[in-house]
């Protein structure tokens, strides 16, 4: 069992140490606060990185976090499980899947990596021409995404985010970055959005998608919130703590509509130039 940090972390957007607690979204050991500088919803004690990657391993914690919020809530989830499957219908029918359409909307070029890449299924949708590229923690989902990315001239590497960086762009330079469903894991994401720019061609860009705490499900269903995840999701994002963290970041371009952050969505999206 993971143990919370000893001392309490700053806010990752702006640094600062002034905290104000949210106990409506806090669980057992672990605090949610809000920085009282800019606004930042994050967990103030998360366990260490690296504790992180080998007890709350991504693949597995969506699971054991999937069976905490259905407990005692059967009623709710069919309905909501039904709406799911009309919704993935809906989409199969489009032609590509929303990812890979904006990728392909937005990218200067050909070359796109994805930070926690999986088993690397994102990018296998990619259409040809486009060379796939990858960062991923976990060492078997790492070796399924090389796999499939080798065999269009992309490779994916075994690490973490920033150390990742400076690995895989030592001898290139990527025309887009993809972080789905990532930064509210990186207890360093900061750190990781300048790095991705350092890695970034000159007109290159960052997609990012990550729960929306500004959604009305959250302040609704609190700490039954899907995007509530007890300790691997760190930082809980709005449309303007996103957008605040990606300017401190240096990105100088933020697109982000206003059908990509409605209140009526779990889920926001951006994507930021260098």
């Amino acid at each position: 069992m993971s143990t919370p940090a000893a001392s309490a972390r700053d806010c990752p957007v702006c640094g600062a140490h002034a905290r104000k607690p949210r106990p409506e979204y806090s669980q057992a050991h672990w605090k949610i606060v809000e920085c009282a500088q800019c606004g930042m919803v994050y967990l103030e004690n998360p366990p260490a990185q690296e504790t992180l990657m080998a007890e709350h391993a991504w693949e597995g914690s969506k699971v054991n976090e999937r069976a905490r919020r259905r407990d005692g809530r059967a009623l709710y989830y069919f309905f909501s499980d039904g709406l799911k499957k009309i919704r993935g219908y809906l989409q199969r029918l489009r032609r590509l899947p929303k990812e890979i359409r904006y990728i392909v909307d937005h990218t200067p070029g050909p070359n796109v990596l994805d930070v926690g890449c999986g088993n690397g299924t994102t990018l296998s949708g990619l259409p040809a021409g486009y060379v796939p590229w990858g960062i991923e923690p976990s060492p078997g989902m790492c070796a399924r995404a090389n796999a499939t990315f080798a065999a269009r001239g992309g490779a994916c590497i075994h690490d973490v985010a920033v150390s990742g960086f400076a690995r895989i762009a030592a001898e290139r330079k990527f025309d887009f970055v993809v972080m789905r469903s990532f930064l509210e894991h990186d207890s360093e994401a900061m750190a990781t959005l300048k790095a991705a720019r350092a890695a970034l061609a000159e007109n290159g860009g960052v997609l990012i998608k990550v729960p929306n705490l500004a959604c009305w499900n959250s302040r609704l269903r609190k700490t039954g919130w899907p995007g509530m995840r007890y300790p691997d999701h760190v930082n809980y994002f709005t449309p303007e703590s996103l957008a605040q963290m990606l300017t401190n970041a240096g990105y100088r371009r933020i697109y982000m509509p206003l059908h990509w952050r409605l209140p009526t969505s779990d889920n926001l999206w951006a994507i930021a130039f260098r």
